[in-house]
């Protein structure tokens, strides 16, 4: 994979997964995509339930027409949802188990039969697909093992964390990445009520130019970092060894396969043989650091993490 900090372009904080009153939203899709943009928000994709939503860029937005599909349940209640951007069609007939079909709101739910179809559906329009909120949803590893044309998963869900703390879909993103999928990981909103859920995560999207064409080219190579708050303002990597600069963080991890890693934490005295923190600022938070494993190492991803407790996360490097 490309290394996203290393690239020319521009930096997109991107919006992927959102909702407005053509689904289960609570704004109009012209006043939804204003107040992403208030927000400070480059990129808004608008993914209401099975219903694509068309609503064009502003000056200094763009706005990517998206939806949020579904796949037969796993049980009672147990739906599998998937992240569709950059598509321009939903097929009448998904495929999925039409007893479990009906109106929700203001959309008709329906499902295809499994991941990998919707997957298949999205690749062929050229779009790009995530898992939406496994940990939420309760989701087998097994079913993220078996599905195929799919980008990435939604590694951090802010209104499910806020919710009920099952937003963070850290470990089951870990285990897939053990298991050699290379998924990559994203950070959403899925703001449905934007006076009260709309900033706690968003994904930095490294794109060559400010255009949809090369938001979506960025995309589908994961040339992005996601965010619940800090910046990750540098990475590079020297063989094994990796530096990464970022703002005021209390901690930085480097992550690989179950117990492989590496941590510096600004508030105790670590071992420095295979990790440094070689800058920090005036409150001794830490703004840059160095590892050095010792080994070759199946994937590599980083963790910072701010003085507030809120993390960014690079994909696999």
């Amino acid at each position: 994979m490309s290394n996203p900090f290393s690239a020319d372009g521009v930096w997109l904080k991107s919006a992927l997964h959102t909702h407005t009153k053509r689904s289960d939203g609570d704004l109009d899709p012209d006043a939804h995509v204003r107040h992403h943009e208030w927000m400070g928000f480059d990129v808004c994709a608008i993914t209401d339930h099975w219903t694509l939503t068309r609503e064009p860029s502003t000056e200094r937005m763009l706005v990517i027409q998206g939806a949020e599909l579904a796949a037969d349940p796993l049980g009672p209640g147990r739906y599998t949802e998937i992240l569709a951007i950059g598509i321009e069609d939903i097929p009448e007939d998904p495929g999925g188990d039409r007893s479990e079909w009906r109106p929700i709101d203001n959309y008709y739910f329906k499902t295809f039969p499994d991941l990998t179809a919707a997957g298949a559906n999205i690749a062929a329009q050229g779009g790009v697909s995530f898992v939406a909120h496994p940990y939420w949803s309760g989701l087998p590893l097994e079913v993220l093992l078996a599905a195929e044309h799919i980008e990435g998963i939604e590694l951090f869900n802010s209104s499910a964390e806020r919710e009920n703390g099952r937003g963070d879909s850290s470990y089951m993103w870990d285990l897939t990445l053990e298991a050699g999928k290379g998924f990559f990981g994203f950070a959403t909103d899925d703001c449905h009520y934007p006076g009260f859920d709309i900033g706690g995560a968003w994904t930095m999207v490294r794109a060559a130019e400010r255009t949809e064409a090369a938001f979506m080219d960025a995309l589908r190579s994961g040339m992005t970092y996601a965010s619940a708050g800090p910046e990750i303002l540098g990475v590079q990597m020297d063989g094994a060894a990796v530096e990464v600069r970022c703002s005021p963080a209390r901690s930085v991890v480097l992550m690989s396969r179950y117990e492989t890693g590496w941590a510096v934490r600004a508030d105790h005295r670590n071992r420095e043989e295979d990790a440094q923190i070689l800058e920090r600022d005036g409150a001794g938070l830490i703004l840059r650091a160095r590892f050095t494993p010792p080994m070759e190492l199946a994937y590599r991803r980083l963790v910072i993490e701010d003085a507030t407790g809120n993390k960014a996360w690079t994909n696999a490097l």
